[in-house]
């Protein structure tokens, strides 16, 4: 999150002089330890991310975005629900019982050293970044666009909203219309990540990432979606926890209008101990 991993992107850009605003809002929640060759980590902990995204499109054919992200590191309110959860399907608990509800305590050490020890809740402003987008082809049966990021390093790295450096990425988003109601669709790229302030002797500077999904369009007003995400590991150690990941998300959007949208989406982690155990996303589009 700290770093410039883009969100998923649509193939399909803004038309000329169109723009819109993103309201995206994600909560994730954690509870996961776990010990390397020297190292060990353990994470209890709950995230809220408001992303605020300006698009506009300057020119036929390219558009801007700008992207400020806010985020809060907290105990949260959800382990509860999540060990009710568990119990009512009949799920593992893992190492839920053994330890308080809704406490943060995020610890990592190196033999002796403590690198990371956050214990009280955290927010700020994270890292912004600035995207732009060309449309390289647009047509009823699919589309192509390129995109490049440049992420500033306007967080906290103290307070884990942001990394201390610079990153860059660049990828491509396509996706092709099987039927009237069906669409695939997918993005994979390349991100370079300068050295940051956050275990600097174990980052990694490049890092793939992709993702591929599937749109059905069963009424006029209702989308449904499924997609996998994944991403090289942006730490090189044997933790788990920081190596590459697998995401799988389930979602879809209600359209209010031509001119507004919202959409829900759950995401879990298919590959165990890599990744938060649950995200739940909600984000609201604006087009003008």
């Amino acid at each position: 999150m700290i770093y410039g991993l883009p969100l998923a992107t649509s193939a399909q850009l803004l038309k000329n002089g169109q723009s819109r605003w993103i309201s995206s809002f994600n909560i994730s929640n954690t509870l996961n330890a776990q010990t390397g060759n020297g190292d060990s980590l353990f994470v209890d902990i709950e995230t809220w991310n408001l992303n605020l995204l300006y698009d506009y499109s300057f020119r036929e054919n390219w558009m801007l975005r700008l992207q400020l992200p806010y985020i809060v590191h907290t105990g949260g309110f959800m382990d509860s629900i999540i060990d009710a959860y568990h119990q009512a399907v009949g799920l593992p608990e893992d190492l839920r019982p053994y330890y308080p509800l809704d406490q943060i305590n995020l610890n990592y050490s190196q033999g002796n050293a403590q690198l990371i020890n956050m214990n009280s809740r955290q927010s700020s402003a994270g890292d912004i970044s600035v995207q732009l987008a060309w449309q390289a082809r647009q047509s009823a049966q699919g589309s192509l666009s390129y995109w490049l990021s440049l992420k500033l390093p306007t967080g906290d790295s103290q307070k884990l909203t942001g990394s201390g450096g610079t990153d860059l990425a660049t990828w491509a988003s396509a996706d092709y219309r099987l039927t009237d109601t069906r669409w695939l669709y997918g993005q994979g790229g390349l991100l370079y990540m300068s050295d940051s302030d956050v275990l600097t002797n174990i980052q990694n500077n490049w890092a793939i990432f992709a993702n591929a999904g599937i749109k059905f369009q069963p009424w006029d007003k209702v989308e449904l979606k499924t997609q996998l995400d994944m991403h090289s590991a942006f730490y090189d150690s044997d933790i788990e926890f920081l190596s590459h990941v697998i995401q799988l998300t389930f979602g879809g959007s209600y359209l209010i209008s031509n001119a507004q949208k919202l959409d829900f989406a759950i995401a879990e982690d298919i590959k165990n101990s890599a990744s938060p155990d649950v995200n739940f996303n909600i984000s609201w589009w604006i087009y003008y």
